[in-house]
C-alpha cells in the first residue's frame, strides 16, 4: 500500500456480521479531542482532503494516526493528529457519524457542496444503477463472509482448559504488566478483509509494542486468554487497544498495551505474525495432545472451507471497489476540487493555530 509508515488501523471491517462499525470511538470529546465530520458522496476527495491534511501536520512535525478504509485500503477514512488533538472522519455511510455537541466538540465539513448539480442531475439514471450495482457486490460479499464465519468449529477445547487459560492470563499480566494511573481500553480493527484480500497491519502493533507476544489459536483459546489481559488491564489501570477478529469481531484478536510496551497477538498457520516474536505461548498445548490429535482432520477440513469462501468474498469486495471506481469516474468531472484544496489549505493553518 502507499500510505507513509506510521501508525494505522481500520476502525470498520467487512465481516461476517456484515459491516462492523468501531467508529463512535474513534476520539474522546471528555479529553479535549475535537473531530471534523466530512460529509459528501463518491469522488468529492473526502481521502485526498485528509491525506493532504496527514501530509502538512506530518510536515510541521506532528503525529498522524491513518484509519484505513476497508472497502478500499488505499483510501483514508479518517486521520488523528495527536499534538492537535483533532480528527477528521468520513462520516457517510456505512460509518454515519454526526455531531453530538456541535461546535464545542464536532463540526461539519460539506464536500459535497463542490459538486455541479445541474450537471450530475443529468446523469441521474446512469449513477442510480452504478449504486445499485455496487450494492449487490457487497450484499454478495456479505453473505459469503457470514458462511466463512460459520464455516469452521468454534473452540473445540473444554470449559476447564478455558478456565486454565484465563489464570494464564492472570499470572503473565502479574508479571509482565505494571500498575497504571488508570486508562480505557480502545478499539481498533488490526486486519480487515478488503477489495486487495486481507490486510494486516502487524507493523502497527510493533510500533506501538516492542515487545510482542504470540499466541497458539488453532483450538480457539487466544479469545479467552486476551478477554483475562483485558481485564487485568483494567485492574491495574493501564491503558489498551483491543482489536476485533476481522471475520468474528465478537471475539477479539490482539491487545495492545502501549504503556507497558506489550501486545499479545492470535496467531495461526493461516494467519502468523511476520515479525519479531518477544515471546510465543502454546495455548493449544494446554488442551492436550489427544484434543488435538482428534480436532486435527476437521480442522484441517474447516479452515479449507473457510478460505474458499473468503476467496469468493473477496472477489466480490474486488467487484465492490470496481463499480465505486466506475461511480467516482462520474462524479470526479464535476467537482470543484481547487475549492476543496483551498479549504485543505485553511485546514492546515487551524492545525497549526491549535497547537499555540
Amino acid at each position: 500500500m502507499q500510505h507513509d509508515k506510521g501508525i494505522r488501523y481500520f476502525l470498520g471491517g467487512n465481516t461476517g456480521a456484515g459491516f462492523y462499525s468501531l467508529y463512535d470511538g474513534f476520539t474522546d470529546s471528555e479529553a479535549g479531542d475535537f473531530l471534523w465530520i466530512i460529509k459528501g458522496g463518491p469522488g468529492c476527495g473526502k481521502s485526498s482532503f485528509m491525506k493532504r491534511i496527514a501530509r502538512s501536520a506530518e510536515g510541521a512535525g506532528m503525529t498522524v494516526e491513518r484509519v484505513l478504509c476497508s472497502g478500499d485500503p488505499e483510501s483514508l477514512d479518517g486521520i488523528y493528529i495527536r499534538e492537535a488533538r483533532c480528527a477528521y472522519v468520513d462520516g457517510t455511510a456505512p460509518h454515519v457519524q454526526e455531531a453530538k455537541l456541535p461546535g464545542a466538540c464536532q463540526l461539519y465539513l460539506d464536500l459535497g457542496a463542490y459538486y455541479h448539480p445541474q450537471a450530475l442531475s443529468a446523469r441521474r439514471e446512469e449513477l442510480n444503477q452504478l449504486f445499485q450495482r455496487y450494492r449487490e457486490e457487497y450484499r454478495k460479499a456479505y453473505d459469503l463472509l457470514k458462511a466463512a464465519g460459520l464455516a469452521g468449529p468454534a473452540g473445540t477445547a473444554e470449559g476447564a482448559v478455558r478456565a486454565d487459560v484465563a489464570r494464564r492470563a492472570a499470572s503473565m499480566a502479574r508479571r509482565w504488566l505494571p500498575e497504571g494511573p488508570g486508562g480505557r481500553v480502545r478499539r481498533r480493527f488490526l486486519s480487515a478483509y478488503t477489495c486487495a484480500g486481507p490486510v494486516y497491519l502487524w507493523e502497527t502493533a510493533a510500533l506501538l509494542c516492542p515487545r510482542v507476544c504470540t499466541l497458539d489459536n488453532e483450538l480457539g483459546l487466544a479469545d479467552t486468554f486476551l478477554t483475562g489481559i483485558l481485564d487485568q488491564c483494567r485492574v491495574r489501570g493501564l491503558s489498551a487497544i483491543a482489536c476485533p477478529d476481522p471475520l468474528r469481531p465478537e471475539e477479539t484478536e490482539a491487545v495492545l498495551i502501549p504503556e507497558a510496551g506489550v501486545g499479545f497477538v492470535a496467531t495461526t498457520r493461516a494467519r502468523p505474525y511476520p515479525g519479531e516474536v518477544w515471546r510465543h505461548l502454546r495455548l493449544d498445548a494446554m488442551a492436550g495432545a489427544d484434543t488435538i490429535r482428534a480436532g486435527r482432520e476437521e480442522r484441517r477440513r474447516a479452515q479449507h472451507r473457510r478460505e474458499l469462501l473468503l476467496q469468493d468474498a473477496g472477489q466480490a469486495l474486488a467487484s465492490a471497489k470496481a463499480w465505486h471506481d466506475r461511480l467516482e469516474a462520474v462524479y470526479n468531472p464535476y467537482v470543484d476540487f481547487s475549492g476543496v484544496y483551498d479549504l485543505c489549505e485553511a485546514h492546515a493553518d487551524y492545525l497549526l493555530g491549535r497547537l499555540e
